[in-house]
């Protein structure tokens, strides 16, 4: 009976040890569940921080648009230059340029913050001027002379070629690219686009291309361009170059958000139609007489290489265009761009591409100003002047927000449409090291509290 007794004890005991384990279990899977609940409430906060840093930059734009000349709160207090209310010119003393610092502003909200940079698109080099305009035979190496700002990129040979196969259209592929055939024959198949790209992203889709060609730098190029080393001492990659987006208003110098449009030229200008360019006082009588000897085709460097004196070519830079529409795809911003973007560009000079940058920090109010630059005349402005502007309505917003452990860090797209700003893309950035693929300062040295933490 005592033996019984003492085998019930020890069956209850480990029972008993048992349930503990049981316990111990269910309360150590219901801390990991509390934890990953608060670590996706922790992360939802981030986002939201980063959705509060891109409306920040859209309610100083639209501002700005209105001629307000918006004030932000705190370490990057600034409002729209002088120069772009009087001009419309987009420069980097401008209000959406100073916001956030370049990153270096840590703005607190509630238990969240973040950190912003905002860059105008029109400071890169859009994708669709890399696409070969020439036609592009089977077998083709890719070169200076049939796509020399596409070889100026740092590509190598068999991405120039992937990359052209790819956004245009024909059977038949280059010497190291492909075409359909290789695509179609891929694990997942798929076809060439033959259309420019709409988002960075899509560069992956193309043969040779992968992370570490986008945003590393590439050793094996085919370009000759010597590009400026980083403050990391890094040659700059495609990621520092390119954007899939960017336009520019066709407009003439004036008021921000008030300019005229462009008057477009009509070519050919005849006895018929060369009433309002003598009645509009812009032109000399050497200049008048120019005008009418334009032919049909003609591109804006090819009419102000044919205007007899400065005050014509002047003219034609600030109040005429060669497009249609009230906004222009692909230009670079004169008082925005770096010197390697500017040195990117095909018959550019590396001394010219450095005096161009060095005019940014007197800015440049209207495309005219170009001709101020020394050097900047014969072949090199008929090679490049068709390419520049100095207004901008399509910006890029990057982001990091925080909120306790967890930070998200993304990028968007903001279009001027109708003079109002609009979210046209964002997208989490496809890289964890966001604060020095931005080249950011690893901590701020400034920081704003908007609303104090409860």
């Amino acid at each position: 009976m005592r033996r019984q007794r003492g085998s019930v004890f020890v069956y209850s005991l480990a029972v008993l040890v048992a349930l503990i384990g049981v316990l111990a279990a269910v309360a150590s899977t219901e801390r990991v569940d509390v934890k990953a609940a608060a670590n996706r409430k922790e992360k939802l906060k981030a986002r939201m921080a980063c959705m509060a840093a891109i409306q920040r930059f859209i309610a100083v734009e639209a501002n700005d648009l209105l001629g307000g000349g918006a004030t932000t709160t705190g370490g990057s207090s600034a409002s729209t230059s002088t120069t772009a209310q009087q001009t419309g010119a987009t420069t980097q003393q401008d209000s959406w340029a100073l916001l956030g610092s370049n990153g270096d502003e840590n703005v607190v909200v509630d238990d969240t913050s973040f950190r912003m940079q905002v860059l105008d698109a029109c400071s890169f080099v859009n994708l669709s001027q890399l696409i070969p305009t020439a036609q592009i035979g089977p077998g083709t190496t890719i070169t200076s002379t049939n796509a020399p700002w596409l070889v100026n990129m740092p590509l190598s040979q068999q991405q120039v070629d992937a990359f052209v196969d790819f956004t245009t259209s024909g059977p038949n592929a280059t010497a190291d690219g492909g075409k359909d055939a290789y695509y179609n024959g891929l694990t997942n198949p798929y076809k060439a686009k033959e259309a420019p790209l709409d988002t960075l992203d899509e560069l992956l889709q193309i043969r040779y291309f992968n992370a570490a060609a986008i945003y590393q730098p590439n050793t094996n190029i085919v370009s000759t361009v010597t590009y400026t080393a980083g403050s990391s001492g890094q040659q700059p990659t495609i990621y520092d170059l390119v954007t899939p987006y960017s336009y520019s208003p066709n407009m003439q110098p004036g008021p921000l958000g008030q300019q005229q449009a462009r008057t477009r030229i009509a070519l050919p200008i005849n006895a018929q139609n060369i009433a309002p360019y003598r009645t509009s006082g812009r032109f000399t009588a050497p200049g008048i007489a120019a005008l009418q000897r334009l032919t049909p085709g003609m591109r804006l460097s090819q009419i102000v290489n044919a205007m007899p004196s400065i005050q014509d070519k002047r003219a034609i830079l600030d109040f005429y265009t060669v497009y249609t529409g009230t906004k222009v795809s692909g230009l670079i911003n004169l008082n925005t761009a770096s010197q390697n973007v500017i040195a990117s560009m095909p018959g550019m000079t590396p001394d010219i591409a450095q005096a161009l940058v060095q005019q940014q920090q007197t800015g440049y109010t209207k495309l005219s100003d170009v001709l101020n630059v020394a050097g900047y005349t014969g072949n090199v402005l008929t090679q490049t002047i068709d390419h520049f502007c100095v207004q901008s309505s399509t910006f890029i917003v990057r982001v990091i927000g925080s909120c306790g452990s967890a930070s998200v860090a993304m990028e968007a797209t903001v279009d001027i449409i109708s003079n109002k700003p609009r979210l046209i893309r964002i997208a989490d950035v496809p890289f964890t090291d966001a604060i020095g693929r931005w080249n950011w300062n690893s901590t701020t040295s400034t920081e704003t509290v908007l609303k104090e933490g409860s």
